[in-house]
């Protein structure tokens, strides 16, 4: 039943707090995996290999289990174990012996919430199937502090596979392979998709002593985990979404935002409670409030001229925390749709002539550097100018002006160069 199974599935479901409400925990499923995919004797017992794909009370798609570790002094030479999950076999419509034709794409985007792991994405062509050839792509997740209300470690991440850049790998060997002397392989253009799959490697989530120091803490914090084999090593992954993007030259989007959010979010600054992000300049910005309070009332009644600083000054105070809470928010539902964009952060708009002695600066922070409101002629300017330049793909950047000799160069600046100088927020 289509209809019921939408219903069910609702993949569009997105939390304001994801992190903070996202409760699933590897111990959730510690006892019963159901699957056990292989196994290595040691000295002192055997080690097997667990996994488990199921929907959580997210509606996400769960891959957990726990592997063999590898040898961290020599995990060449003792890879330890590894678990793996894929979808069943796809077929196109046309011809049901071929695969899904997926080459007018470029690739795929997940949305994942995992435990800080390395992962891999695999994609089985027919080259599987006569040469025990797949193509590989390995990503890496993020993780999170567990704290009283919520000991999840998992941490919601957007991923971009991009077909280029998976490589081909032997995973068996074929007696056509061992006679034919031609060792070339086609790259993966997204054609003959049959299967799709993840694995995890132990080998390539080796801990260092640093590591391996954390993990013993926050295994001493679980009563589940006291007995437990220290030769397997754990793992989750859950999946939100997968999906395909198609190649885009150009933003397809163009966000306008707040020059007061930071170029990076620590944990701790975004309160979804109140609404607010929390930002560097708050605190300044609340002495002067107390400063304006405290000072004489008569002046109140008083009319102020103001210069051009007291301007700039005065629209980044009128601001709102909660405004600049809602354009940051708005980065984040547009960075997670998969839409191609640039998002242009401004500290405020004037309505000044370009005929000033400034030029437009797109930088890509705003520490250490002096971002003021600019006019609203050059702001469109800039909008213009990224929809058509591929060298506005996928950034964000702040706009300012800065003082140049001589005269106005508006229509002169070569804003392709401008953007190219800022790095890509999500490398295709």
């Amino acid at each position: 039943d289509e209809d019921s199974y939408s219903v069910d599935y609702d993949y569009g479901r997105e939390y304001d707090d994801e992190d903070d409400k996202y409760e699933d925990v590897y111990d959730d499923y510690d006892d019963d995996y159901g699957v056990e995919l292989e196994s290595r004797n040691t000295k002192e017992n055997v080690v097997k290999t667990q996994v488990r794909w199921l929907r959580n009370k997210f509606h996400n798609g769960v891959f957990v289990g726990r592997v063999p570790k590898a040898d961290a002094a020599n995990p060449s030479a003792n890879p330890g174990g590894e678990a793996s999950i894929m979808i069943s076999r796809l077929r196109a419509r046309e011809d049901p012996k071929q695969g899904i034709d997926m080459s007018g794409f470029a690739g795929f985007i997940l949305r994942v919430v995992s435990d800080g792991n390395n992962y891999e994405a695999f994609v089985r062509t027919d080259l599987y199937e006569t040469d025990g050839i797949e193509y590989v792509y390995e990503f890496s997740t993020e993780s999170k502090k567990p704290t009283a209300d919520n000991k999840s470690r998992s941490r919601f991440k957007t991923i971009r596979l991009a077909f280029q850049n998976f490589r081909a790998v032997q995973r068996r060997k074929s007696k056509q392979t061992e006679a034919s002397d031609d060792t070339t392989v086609p790259p993966f253009v997204g054609a003959d998709v049959r299967y799709l799959g993840f694995r995890f490697r132990s080998s390539s989530n080796v801990l260092d002593a640093s590591r391996s120091k954390m993990q013993e803490k926050l295994d001493r914090l679980s009563t589940k985990r006291v007995n437990r084999d220290k030769e397997l090593q754990n793992f989750y992954m859950a999946l939100a979404y997968i999906k395909v993007y198609r190649e885009q030259p150009e933003p397809e989007f163009i966000y306008l935002s707040d020059a007061r959010i930071p170029p990076v979010i620590r944990d701790g600054m975004v309160h979804h409670d109140r609404k607010m992000l929390l930002t560097d300049d708050m605190q300044d910005n609340n002495s002067l409030d107390q400063k304006s309070s405290d000072g004489d009332s008569s002046s109140t009644n008083m009319a102020t001229l103001l210069d051009e600083k007291d301007l700039q000054r005065k629209s980044m105070l009128e601001r709102s925390p909660e405004e600049t809470y809602f354009k940051y928010r708005g980065e984040e539902i547009l960075i997670k749709s998969g839409l191609s964009y640039t998002i242009l952060r401004v500290a405020g708009f004037n309505e000044l002539s370009g005929s000033e002695a400034s030029t437009i600066d797109l930088v890509e922070s705003n520490l250490g550097t002096k971002i003021v409101p600019v006019s609203r002629a050059e702001v469109a300017q800039v909008c213009v100018s990224a929809l058509l330049d591929p060298c506005a793909l996928n950034k964000c950047v702040y706009m300012t002006k800065k003082s140049v000799k001589g005269k106005n160069v508006l229509d002169e600046e070569d804003m392709s160069a401008k953007f190219e100088g800022i790095p890509t927020d999500v490398i295709l």
